[in-house]
Parts: structure tokens; C-alpha cells; sequence
């Protein structure tokens, strides 16, 4: 039998996409998917953390860091959950 020529039968298909999925810390919120390229966690205050990122670009990475008004142990327990 040969293949039709125009296929299109007029039924709408399905398709599902994965909505990301982000971690709240605080008032800030970022993708699932950076938690691999944490870096350090630093307190610098009482109730403050500073999370830093290496994220790799090609042949180097980048830098960046994010204060988030939470104590150290709390955004610890929030990553491992």
C-alpha cells in the first residue's frame, strides 16, 4: 500500500511538555536544575545565606550568587528534601 500523501487526519494529538520545576528559598526561587552547580553556601548573617553557583559555559563557567534571607540549616534541609 502506498503512503498517503497528505497524512493529516484532523484529530488533535496530545503532546505533553514538562513544566520545570523550581525550589523556593525564602522570597527567591530558582530551577531544579542549578542545584547540581551549587558551589558553596555561606551564613553571613543571622538569618541570612549566601548560595554561589559555578555554572559551566564552554571552556570556563560562570560566577553567580544569591542571598537568601533563610538560615543556613533551613536552606540545607529545603536542597536535600
Amino acid at each position: 500500500m502506498r503512503p498517503r500523501k497528505y497524512p493529516y487526519s484532523g484529530r488533535p494529538k496530545l503532546i505533553r511538555q514538562a513544566l520545570p520545576r523550581f525550589i523556593l528559598l525564602g522570597n527567591i526561587a530558582f530551577n531544579r536544575d542549578l542545584v547540581k552547580y551549587i558551589d558553596t553556601m555561606k551564613q553571613v548573617a543571622p538569618n541570612q545565606t549566601i548560595v554561589y553557583f559555578k555554572i559551566p559555559k564552554f571552556l570556563s563557567h560562570e560566577e553567580k550568587h544569591v542571598r537568601v534571607p533563610l538560615e543556613i540549616d533551613e536552606v540545607v534541609k529545603i536542597l536535600n528534601r
